[in-house]
């Protein structure tokens, strides 16, 4: 039998001391890899949202476009112009013919044009024509009431004036005007008119198509599975582009201007969990703007 050595035994193993330090880093490795979950998960999300957000800005420039060139009419004087806004946010039935457009709908989307007449005596610079032009928000609100997804009782009623002025632009309600906003130019505060979001065209289900597998299976379990996109919603203004061409005019760089309202700006909001009347209605999660011709 061999004899062990017991300075051998004594030197074996690890001290308590070499076994705290080890489990520290390997508590604070365990920790630095944790701490990137959250940030991934979130960073996941937002791109999701952001994907979501940019499909949806899309869909409404092509339903805009195609609406413009498809189904876009004019009201009995023939001086202002509307066209039919055919997307899956749009909850009013869809008229047959294009004359029988309502201008209380949702889908009525009318241009803020000037009367072609006035506008040929009113001369003046571009800014100046540009600032003083309408805008116009859709879904339209003005003289409406209506039940928000929290049963919440709304109204626009302030304006006095009818849906989209009754299909005359120039008694349609200015939405430019709704609320007043401080802004920083130059190291000076300035204070500048903008519109209120009150409302928005809702999504659901229909606006991505359901996969096969997904809809069988709600068929067997018997539940209603909630699709993300209904979180969804968004909306739209319009106003003369600054860029528009001028009647009369045949160099763009003039002083004289006189809007031909044939460019248009339109500047397209998307929300998630939209509530009016709070901090999400003044901050979307995208906003862009693009430009149309008439």
């Amino acid at each position: 039998m061999n004899n062990i050595d017991p300075r051998t035994l004594q030197r074996s193993g690890f001290t308590l001391l070499e076994i705290m330090i080890a489990v520290a880093v390997l508590v604070v490795g365990i920790l630095g890899v944790l701490a990137l979950f959250p940030v991934a998960l979130r960073s996941g999300k937002n791109t999701i949202q952001d994907t979501n957000a940019i499909i949806i800005t899309q869909s409404v420039e092509q339903a805009i476009r195609s609406g413009l060139a498809h189904r876009k009419g004019q009201d009995k004087s023939g001086k202002f112009t509307y066209f039919i806004f055919s997307h899956p946010g749009v909850k009013d039935p869809l008229p047959l013919e294009i004359d029988q457009a309502r201008p209380s709908s949702d889908y009525y989307i009318l241009l803020p044009e000037d009367d072609s007449d006035a506008r040929r005596k009113r001369i003046e610079d571009r800014v100046s024509a540009y600032n003083r032009g309408k805008v116009f928000v859709y879904p339209e609100t003005d003289g409406k009431s209506w039940l928000d997804e929290d049963e919440r009782e709304l109204e626009d009623m302030e304006s006095g004036t009818l849906p989209n002025g009754g299909g005359d632009a120039t008694r349609a309600d200015d939405d430019k005007n709704d609320i007043e906003q401080e802004i920083i130019v130059d190291g000076e505060i300035l204070t500048r008119e903008t519109y209120e979001v009150m409302k928005t065209y809702s999504l659901d289900e229909d606006f991505f198509q359901k996969n096969e597998d997904e809809e069988e299976s709600d068929l067997i379990t018997g539940t209603e599975k909630r699709d993300p996109i209904r979180d969804y919603s968004f909306c739209f203004a319009i106003r003369r582009a600054h860029n528009d061409a001028s009647l009369g005019r045949h160099y763009p760089m003039e002083k004289a201007f006189v809007p031909a309202n044939e460019l248009f700006e339109v500047e397209v909001l998307v929300y998630r969990s939209f509530r009016a009347g709070t901090a999400i209605a003044d901050n979307p999660i995208l906003r862009t703007i693009f430009l149309i011709h008439k």
